[in-house]
């Protein structure tokens, strides 16, 4: 046995790590659930076993005879005849497929995929349920805070008698309860306006059969007083007012010229005396939120979503995978990750919302074991590894409709932020174990190039989606587990990745004199109210050669083109608007996103996904992938700062293609602090306003030294329904930063994560003996080192050394080279020596001047 003593971490974003180590070539009966028998079904060991080699091969991992195909006719009688005819095929209404060689059951993707009078539900035409299936329903969003005039479109969930997701026929009839809305019509949503001003009530209502819901709305009346702005403030994932919030207007020195709180209905009246202001809120409980050069010649009238810090609520539910089919006396491995719907953009959701801490596991394959890193969410049996009886998948607040296990109200606990409401979602795969190839082990092996490899040939992915799950959040508490959510079942193969198509991937952009270097691309699904829902993926690399271009896969004619599988809308989210998502990142995809990682994503809507394994008609994404952000900087400082005026925040220079740019201090705490700025004003910079007393501020870490917060810059292209582009004044206003309507009009998106300068040692060790002129080494993050300040290098390592005596004393050694993980050697004087020296290692910018505030680490040494 041959162990490999590092571990693998896996990119946890769509089980783009161990998932591609899993794939195969050939198709096993694993593949395909719903066929089974046909007339020949004999044992063999090679192809010439099984009759017709048009029609049959030999699946050596099961040692039996299986149909074959080369298009779809070879899957129907005509081509097959009543002999060799696959049962299983001929009573399916949409008949089958031939997809990488097997005959597999067609899918639809929607009604008009069927016969007139059948509908399109979990893939399969079948006959329409009655409308009194009905039982329940509730209208996304359930409630609303806005002003005279607003447009607004109103979706709806519908459940059965047991709470299963039901899908109406017709869809469901809208209505106007209330005279101060008007609109109405029938289908999944309709689109009212709000006409008349006052308090809350229930104003729009959706009926199928006989049952009805209703959504609340606020009206505000229209905001005319000259000299002033109105900020309306709600929590951004359940639409109620924020109370109590601190909002803040400052001018272009940073100076606070009005303040004032938010009321019962989230709003805050203040006067605004120039042009162009920035606006600021604060509340403890929410992650602050600031609109820079707010241009006041515009309504004046703000909507502004804020969403509860991150970690100050943790739960979700507990994912148990169930339906495994039967496999060979060789066993499997079998393969889930589980998820919840994440609302909004993927980048306002912390790591540990969406996939919890890691896990070690050891795989043994033909003698050889490999140690893998796993998300919490992964669920893996075989080769070795005893299956988990669940896994946990974190959740993010939200809006719930029953009471909590406690006895707590929905709307209390909606307002405290202590449960919500998401669609639960697993990408699966088995895989006998014979069929495994042996680079899966190897631990030079690229796990996103095994993935690329295997989707083409590989129907084992499937889908799983359970609607409508609930579940609590709890207040974290200090070295314990919080309580195990509710239990949800997934079936392990519910609804194949039955949908092979190709998409061009536009240009990957540069990052420090290279390109990005791997790309994953999500099919996704977006259910209103409760986010996005992933159904398929696709991967490829940029290594060979390292171009603009992701490398060409087996059996497509240029780079560029990457091969996607992808399930149809299924289990209660037909009907729901598919999108595609183009990631290209420089480094793992997925996880905790490391120290200067940059990603460039790309988002565009699909119709449906298509049956198109030879990519004749590649799908084509409808935008450029933006350039990654570089040049941020920002000065915490109280004084002036290589030409940074005290707290101003600047990009050096503008990034072509982006409208928005925001930027996001996270503490040590992990709450933040967003900055949006309009992409041409990030030259010139904001300055932010300090925290209104008793507020932390977040810029900074938050620790006992005074040490600067993280940074992360988000470059961001937002267009209006019409394509036009939005700026940040009209965004704020017409409440297009909520989570859904922002994910709604983003084209594309990058993002740098700086993190925060850190100097760290790793040799020698605290108390080592070191001879004379040894070579240290420190590992330098969140600072790029370097002498050319063109390609953003910011400064270099001042290694000063003291207590040793007259040698040691004031030396001074500076190191202005990193490598690529950014580790610094440095050099001690020849001269020094003593018991207790001190080396301090410290950041200085390319003058040589410490940082503000100063970061530094220091260690003690004996040199004889």
């Amino acid at each position: 046995m041959r162990p490999i003593p590092h571990p693998v971490r896996s990119p946890g974003l769509v089980l783009a790590c161990l998932l591609a180590c899993a794939m195969g070539c050939a198709m096993s009966d694993v593949d395909a659930p719903f066929i089974r028998g046909g007339p020949t079904d004999a044992f063999c060991t090679v192809d010439q076993d099984c009759g017709d080699p048009a029609l049959f091969f030999c699946n050596t991992a099961l040692s039996r005879c299986e149909p074959a195909c080369r298009t779809d006719l070879d899957c129907s009688v005509k081509r097959r005849g009543e002999l060799n005819a696959i049962a299983a095929c001929e009573s399916l209404s949409l008949g089958c497929r031939c997809d990488a060689s097997r005959c597999v059951p067609a899918l639809c993707t929607g009604d008009s995929d069927c016969e007139d009078g059948e509908l399109c539900r979990d893939g399969a035409c079948g006959a329409p349920p009655p409308s009194s299936s009905a039982k329940a329903c509730r209208v996304v969003p359930e409630r609303i805070i806005a002003p005279v005039g607003t447009t607004l479109r109103f979706e709806a969930w519908v459940s059965d008698a047991t709470g299963q997701p039901f899908v109406p026929p017709s869809g469901l009839t809208w209505s106007a309860v209330s005279a101060r809305v008007k609109g109405g019509g029938t289908g999944s949503g309709a689109t009212f306006t709000l006409e008349m001003a006052g308090p809350e009530e229930e104003a729009v209502e959706a009926r199928v059969g006989t049952v009805a819901c209703r959504a609340r709305v606020t009206v505000l009346p229209p905001h005319t007083a000259s000299g002033q702005v109105r900020v309306v403030v709600t929590d951004a994932l359940s639409g109620y007012p924020v109370e109590g919030a601190s909002v803040v207007v400052a001018d272009a020195l940073g100076g606070v010229t009005a303040s004032g709180s938010t009321d019962a209905q989230g709003v805050a009246v203040l006067v605004a005396r120039s042009d162009s202001s920035t606006v600021s809120v604060f509340h403890p409980d929410f992650g602050y939120l600031t609109v820079a050069n707010y241009d006041m010649t515009g309504s004046r009238d703000l909507r502004l979503p804020l969403r509860r810090n991150p970690t100050d609520r943790v739960g979700g539910v507990s994912a148990r995978f169930t339906h495994l089919a039967p496999v060979g006396a060789g066993g499997a491995l079998a393969l889930g990750m589980a998820g919840l719907s994440v609302p909004g953009l993927l980048s306002e959701a912390a790591p540990a919302q969406v996939q919890g801490p890691e896990r070690n596991v050891e795989l043994s394959l033909r003698g050889v074991m490999r140690p893998f890193q796993l998300p919490a969410n992964v669920w893996v049996n075989g080769l070795g590894v005893l299956p988990q009886e669940s896994v946990e998948a974190p959740g993010i607040s939200g809006v719930c409709d029953t009471a909590l296990a406690d006895g707590t109200d929905p709307e209390t606990a909606t307002r405290s932020g202590t449960c919500g409401t998401r669609t639960a979602w697993a990408l699966t795969a088995q895989v006998p174990s014979g069929e495994l190839p042996a680079g899966m082990m190897d631990p030079g092996t690229d796990p996103l190039l095994l993935l690329a490899r295997a989707l083409p040939q590989s129907g084992r992915f499937s889908s799983a989606v359970q609607r409508d799950v609930r579940f609590p959040l709890h207040a974290p508490i200090e070295g314990k587990l919080p309580p195990r959510g509710p239990v949800t079942s997934l079936d392990f193969q519910q609804v194949p990745l039955a949908f092979p198509f190709v998409v061009r991937v536009p240009p990957l952009p540069r990052f420090r004199d290279t390109y990005l270097c791997r790309t994953l691309v999500v099919g996704s699904v977006t259910a209103p109210g409760q986010g996005m829902v992933p159904l398929g993926l696709g991967a490829a690399v940029n290594a060979n050669p390292v171009d603009p271009n992701t490398d060409t896969q087996p059996l497509l004619s240029s780079p560029g083109l990457v091969r996607v599988r992808m399930a149809p809308a299924h289990h209660g989210l037909e009907g729901q608007p598919y999108r595609l998502v183009a990631v290209a990142s420089s480094g793992v995809l997925g996880g905790e996103e490391a120290v200067g990682v940059a990603t460039s994503a790309v988002m565009t809507k699909l119709d449906a996904p298509r049956f198109d394994p030879e990519g004749l008609q590649p799908v084509t994404l409808g935008d450029m992938f933006l350039g990654i952000p570089v040049g941020a900087h920002y000065n915490p400082d109280a004084a002036p700062w290589h030409g940074l005026l005290p707290r101003e925040w600047r990009m050096d220079s503008f990034l072509p293609g982006a409208t928005i740019v925001r930027a996001t201090f996270t503490n040590a705490a992990g709450r933040r602090w967003t900055v949006w700025v309009d992409s041409r004003r990030s030259v010139t910079g904001v300055r932010l306003p300090v925290p209104p007393s008793g507020l932390e501020d977040r810029t900074f870490q938050g620790d006992t030294e005074g040490t600067r917060a993280s940074l992360s810059v988000e470059a961001l292209n937002v267009a209006m329904s019409e394509g036009r582009p939005m700026n940040l004044s009209a965004l704020a206003e017409s409440g297009g930063m909520a989570p859904e309507r922002l994910a709604e009009s983003v084209l594309a998106a990058s993002t740098l994560n700086y993190g925060r300068p850190q100097v760290t040692w790793l040799a020698p060790a605290e108390g080592a003996s070191l001879a004379r002129g040894a070579t240290v080494r420190v590992r330098v993050d969140g600072f790029q080192v370097g002498t050319d300040a063109a390609n953003g290098d910011e400064g270099g390592v001042l290694l000063t050394v003291r207590d040793g005596g007259p040698g040691c004393d004031l030396s001074v050694v500076r190191g202005d080279v990193a490598t690529h993980s950014g580790e610094v050697e440095l050099a001690l004087p020849t001269a020094c020596s003593g018991a207790e020296v001190t080396l301090v290692a410290s950041l200085v910018d390319g003058l040589g001047l410490p940082l503000r505030p100063a970061v530094s680490a220091a260690r003690t040494v004996r040199v004889p």
